[in-house]
């Protein structure tokens, strides 16, 4: 009787295991992303590499904005925001949003972000040209820290001008339009249209020059994380290794053009202009103590802070390093 007892309680403890695990692993994996942003691993979301890796579905959502995919993993709609924009990461956990920061996706210079005005205006006269005027600026993104960054080093007045919230898309088209004097923008065929009745107020070595730089992430929920951190771990060593492969120039740069809703020769400098770093120099160069993602995350937690959400003393608390291949 004991041993019959034994194997029935065996049997329960073994099931409750097995129900737990399937219960506390997803059987989707849900990822935001951008199109017209190309990066090496879109070529394993076509090929399903991710699927395979993760052993469920990898559902793809593109988002217009950093913000939107921010809304999304607060709604419970996106676990994954792959290369969201460190601005609305900042803004996202400054109002204590419950999301952590697990990996650079890419970093990229005013090339893939950049503020076009219209004829007329450069960098010499937009102290007093862009006065009164209308500029498109898609707010609480990346290409919203590069507006207030451009203005300062063009010493023009953000309070004199009618900024209007506009994702880039939109913004684009209202500038190619002439309603508006300046739209600072991100993603390859917006800037592409803009440039074609304007330009950079900054050149890209210009704005390096200045300091001028940006970081995309990775961004997870905090749920998501607790719930599935081997996923979230492969999400990452998948990303790496398509990055690897980029560097190496051995991706299918068709494949990724096609995917990012972009052509192959404006896919290749786009790229040409991002940089994707390795593990080891995201732990010893940015997300370490002092490091330049670090410093990233006070300056512009500081510069989008409210008195509502307020600046966080220490951002080293939302990012997590653990999920970075060795």
């Amino acid at each position: 009787m004991k041993k019959i007892i034994s194997f029935i309680l065996a049997g329960v403890v073994a099931l409750y295991l097995s129900m737990s695990v399937a219960f506390s692993a997803a059987n989707e994996v849900r990822v935001a992303f951008f199109l017209e942003w190309a990066t090496p691993n879109q070529e394993d979301k076509v090929k399903q590499t991710f699927d395979k890796a993760l052993g469920v579905p990898v559902k793809w959502t593109n988002f217009a904005t950093g913000g939107e995919m921010t809304e999304a993993m607060l709604s419970g709609d996106i676990d994954i925001s792959y290369s969201q924009g460190l601005t609305p990461f900042v803004n996202a956990v400054n109002a204590k949003a419950a999301i952590k920061l697990v990996d650079i996706a890419v970093i990229y210079g005013m090339g893939g972000t950049t503020c076009v005005a219209a004829k007329g205006i450069d960098k010499g006269n937009a102290s007093s040209k862009l006065d009164g005027q209308k500029v498109a600026v898609p707010l609480g993104t990346m290409a919203d820290y590069v507006f207030k960054e451009t203005m300062r080093v063009v010493g023009a007045d953000i309070s004199k001008m009618k900024v209007v919230d506009m994702n880039p898309e939109d913004g684009s088209a209202a500038f190619v339009n002439g309603d508006v004097a300046m739209a600072c923008l991100f993603g390859g065929k917006s800037i592409k249209a803009a440039k074609e009745k304007g330009a950079s107020l900054l050149t890209v070595k210009e704005a390096q020059d200045a300091g001028i730089a940006g970081i995309d992430i990775t961004s997870v929920t905090n749920k998501f994380l607790k719930e599935n951190p081997g996923m979230v771990r492969t999400f990452v060593e998948v990303t790496h290794e398509a990055n690897a492969r980029y560097n190496s120039g051995k991706s299918d740069m068709n494949v990724i053009a096609k995917d990012a809703a972009m052509d192959l020769a404006g896919t290749k400098k786009q790229m040409g202009g991002f940089e994707f770093i390795n593990a080891a120099k995201m732990k010893s160069n940015y997300m370490n103590k002092g490091g330049i993602l670090m410093t990233y995350l006070e300056v512009m937690g500081n510069m989008f802070a409210t008195s509502e959400n307020p600046a966080l003393k220490n951002y080293s608390k939302v990012v997590d390093t653990s999920y970075l291949p060795n």
